[in-house]
């Protein structure tokens, strides 16, 4: 069916060395049940079959295609996944990841992820669908390259991971980057209404505070889908918008600007957890 979300299943040969590599990678702490890959792996694709059906399909579409008409840039070159959570285990976190090769699909770009809550099989699933894994934990402050557009795919995850990977882009280079996630008007919203002053942690205040500051300098686009959905997107992405900054809007400001609030080597969220 040629343009319906094509992506390959890569099969190999999956020796036993993999699966210590995969153990190590998560600190050999996890202690998986039992997950049949095949069936996981059937499942994943039903999903995508499912999203296919939706209106958020569409709604994701458009919304991608006005980030980057906003940008004025062509085409996302690189997709940065974090906090995926167990979609083995997840309806949300799978319904995520189908919207993730969905876009994948279209854009035609390599996919890299981390969530050190990922078993061993969901990372087998992940490589057999042609996804990267990365292989340390980098608290979401990946810097981008001057020349590649980012896409950083993090519906749900918690507002102090969103915070690092804005630090860690601090000024200018926030123009290539797109943020797939939580929306920064909600995270603000619920600063003003009062969540400042409830005794929570120095870095998880800050991490708000630091998105109220970037925010004079984003366009955000809503991506809404009714509670109605008959296809049951709405748990998956409730809450969600697409963020990006012009190249005008970051210059448009005073110069102390981008003066560093809290250096780029500051983490906002200790929390070692997935994005559910």
């Amino acid at each position: 069916m040629p343009g319906l979300d094509e992506f390959q299943v890569v099969r190999r040969r999956r020796p036993q060395r993999n699966r210590r590599v995969i153990h190590q990678l998560l600190g050999g702490n996890l202690h998986p049940p039992e997950i049949d890959t095949e069936r996981l792996l059937r499942s994943i694709l039903d999903v995508v079959i499912i999203l296919r059906k939706s209106p958020y399909r569409q709604i994701l579409y458009e919304g991608l295609s006005k980030s980057l008409s906003i940008l004025d840039r062509d085409p996302i070159q690189e997709i940065v996944c974090y906090g995926l959570g167990n979609f083995s285990q997840s309806r949300a976190s799978k319904q995520q990841l189908a919207a993730l090769l969905t876009i994948k699909s279209r854009y035609k770009c390599p996919v890299y992820l981390y969530d050190p809550v990922f078993y061993p099989q969901e990372i087998e699933v992940l490589k057999l669908l042609g996804l990267s894994i990365i292989p340390i934990n980098e608290h979401a402050q990946r810097k981008v390259n001057n020349d590649t557009l980012t896409l950083f795919y993090m519906p749900h995850l918690y507002k102090g991971l969103i915070a690092n990977c804005v630090n860690a882009n601090w000024g200018l280079n926030l123009n290539n980057c797109i943020f797939l996630t939580n929306s920064f008007k909600a995270i603000i919203g619920d600063l003003g209404n009062g969540v400042r002053d409830r005794g929570i942690a120095a870095h998880y205040q800050n991490a708000g505070e630091l998105i109220e500051k970037v925010s004079v300098c984003v366009d955000e686009i809503c991506l809404k889908l009714a509670d109605d959905d008959p296809y049951c997107m709405a748990d998956a992405f409730n809450s969600t918008s697409i963020h990006v900054f012009k190249k005008s809007r970051l210059t448009d400001v005073p110069d102390d600007f981008w003066v560093p609030l809290f250096g780029e080597s500051y983490r906002f969220d200790l929390n070692p957890g997935g994005g559910h």
